[in-house]
């Protein structure tokens, strides 16, 4: 019980799951291979919009767990 009780109280942030067609492809300044998940806070508008615009690449908007440690 008290491992559900600390991932309802887990940090997190916006992010994306990218799932690429093709290793090695690349889009937005970056290159994709199999899944990536990736913050938000890591890419420009720009470059979401590129990425999310891409039909080689599967983009999912999910929320990545902040690690106990980390400060963002």
């Amino acid at each position: 019980m008290a491992a559900t009780t600390e991932k309802k109280n887990a940090k997190t942030v916006p992010g994306l799951r990218v799932r690429s067609a093709r290793n090695g492809f690349r889009r937005g300044g970056r290159e994709w291979s199999g899944t990536t998940e990736i913050a938000c806070s890591e890419l420009t508008k720009e470059q979401i919009v590129q990425i999310k615009a891409e039909p080689l690449l599967v983009v999912d908007d999910i929320e990545i767990a902040l690690d106990a440690g980390s400060e963002e």
